[in-house]
């Protein structure tokens, strides 16, 4: 019998020891961003249940490099404030969203988004925002 938590561990376990998100967020931030990116994972394993190891880790790859991208480029972007840095990691997000939820996702402009944010916004509110506004569009898709 396939053991799906194991096999969710095992593919995107590198995510919680990943310690570039502790790099450039705080330890309580960075367990957010993690907590979301394992809960999407958890998604895509589940569509591996009827799958042999070999092909449920092929399949599995591409999803968690992408989730993984993205969720370092998340944390970059909530502390940069170098605007084409920014904007770059954005993009990154973006890339890396199409891969997980499929072409047709797209986030709003950049600067759209920064103008919905509280100027004074701290990293873990802008982390909830996007995570929320990411959450939406991949309804959608």
């Amino acid at each position: 019998m396939i053991d799906l938590d194991i096999r969710r561990r095992r593919t995107f376990g590198r995510m919680a020891a990943n310690e570039s998100l502790e790099d450039v967020l705080d330890q309580q931030t960075a367990a957010t961003i993690l907590e979301w990116g394992d809960g999407i994972a958890s998604q895509f394993v589940l569509k591996t249940k009827a799958m042999d190891d070999i092909t449920a880790s092929d399949f599995l790859a591409p999803y968690s490099s992408a989730l993984r991208k993205m969720m370092r480029a998340m944390g970059r972007w909530v502390v940069e404030t170098d605007p084409e840095v920014r904007l770059e990691s954005w993009n990154l997000i973006e890339q890396n969203g199409k891969t997980l939820f499929g072409d047709p996702f797209m986030l709003p402009k950049m600067e759209t988004i920064l103008e919905q944010l509280p100027t004074e916004a701290d990293v873990q509110q802008k982390i909830s925002f996007i995570r929320n506004l990411i959450e939406s569009l991949k309804a959608k898709g």
